[in-house]
């Protein structure tokens, strides 16, 4: 028998909130779900990043890429105003956070 949930956030919630971000995370816990799929990616000095697209322009602004970018920088990308200006103090998560 399956142990597991059976119903799954999409990248934490990702259709009422910005996906791959904790504000994602939350939005799916206050709606009940008790699991999440998300996606992480490697930055260009190794730390994991929530991130689904590998090169930036749909969830976070700019030109270039995950693997192209240090951590830092990744870290502090706005992640959230391209879903709704309420998430504008949404950035990119960490996978340890």
């Amino acid at each position: 028998m399956w142990p597991y949930p059976k119903i799954v956030a999409h990248r934490g919630a990702g259709k009422l909130a910005p996906e791959n971000t904790l504000a994602a995370m939350q939005c799916g816990l206050q709606y009940g779900f008790r699991a999440v799929e998300f996606d992480v990616m490697l930055s260009k000095d190794g730390v994991p990043v929530l991130m689904h697209d590998p090169e930036f322009g749909r969830t976070v602004a700019g030109k270039g890429a995950v693997a192209d970018t240090l951590a830092a920088d990744l870290l502090r990308m706005d992640a959230g105003s391209w879903f709704d200006p309420r998430f504008s103090d949404v950035t990119v998560p960490d996978y340890e956070t």
